[in-house]
């Protein structure tokens, strides 16, 4: 059995500034050792989540989300897992065709700026199938990141597209009730994040997770609603709900009161 499990492989053919590109992968490590093992092309590896340690050829360093590790072809390279806690990886294969070579392997750590930007970039490109045309900006973009990350040489930067913006399109969902049943992942994925990290990223900037930011902002436009003398009809269709008697439920499960005891005149 495979060391890792792939949750995206897109095979790209695809020059960048004295790069081919040849594949981009997102691997699930499991919790075994990979052995030290070559390519003849060059590989990128840069963690996403979880941790452990990456080896590169005789030495070792341990490896946490945002570490980029890149390595020449002939190099060896390999992995050895700390704990539970198994990382996803973004692996790019791509080959040197402008005549340069680089013996050196390069390790960088890449700031929350761009591991931002590089959940975003990486969420828009499809698990299955071929890259269609406008998937291949992205790839430019996921790669413009990378070797930006990395001193000396390298491609010019491509242009690398801002992440969507997340409150006002998250908010818009959560409030529109044909979305009242979206699970956490699609959510995440209508705005350009995967759902691990949204959650991360919600928390860090709120205290509140996906669950706990719906349901804040459903009980805001609810009270609102309710308070300014809203039948309780019509404040569960302005907080997202299609169903009465499912936001009344809700409402008393979070507040201990019926919405009909905080409607105004």
């Amino acid at each position: 059995m495979l060391a890792w499990s792939s949750l995206l492989v897109q095979k790209i053919d695809l020059r960048l500034r004295g790069l081919a590109i040849r594949k981009l992968r997102i691997n699930r490590h499991r919790v075994t050792e990979v052995a030290p093992h070559a390519h003849q092309h060059d590989q990128a590896i840069l963690f996403l989540s979880g941790a452990g340690v990456q080896i590169a050829g005789t030495r070792t360093r341990p490896a946490k989300p945002g570490d980029l590790f890149m390595f020449p072809a002939g190099a060896e390279h390999g992995y050895r897992p700390t704990g539970k806690a198994t990382p996803i990886c973004l692996v790019l294969d791509y080959e040197r065709v402008d005549g340069s070579k680089r013996s050196r392997q390069v390790h960088r750590q890449l700031g929350p700026v761009a591991m931002n930007e590089l959940h975003a970039l990486v969420s828009r490109l499809p698990r299955k199938g071929g890259l269609a045309l406008r998937d291949y900006a992205t790839v430019a973009s996921v790669v413009s990141l990378l070797f930006e990350a990395r001193s000396g040489g390298g491609p010019s930067p491509v242009p690398v597209p801002p992440a969507p913006p997340l409150r006002p399109k998250l908010r818009q969902l959560l409030l529109d009730p044909a979305h009242q049943d979206m699970s956490a992942p699609e959510l995440a994925r209508r705005v350009g994040y995967q759902a691990d990290y949204l959650n991360r990223k919600l928390r860090r900037e709120s205290g509140q997770g996906l669950r706990e930011l719906r349901n804040s902002i459903r009980m805001e436009k609810a009270l609102d609603a309710l308070r300014s003398g809203a039948s309780v009809g019509d404040a569960a269709a302005s907080s997202g709900f299609s169903d009465p008697a499912y936001f009344a439920r809700w409402f008393r499960k979070l507040t201990g009161r019926t919405p009909g005891s905080i409607r105004g005149p």
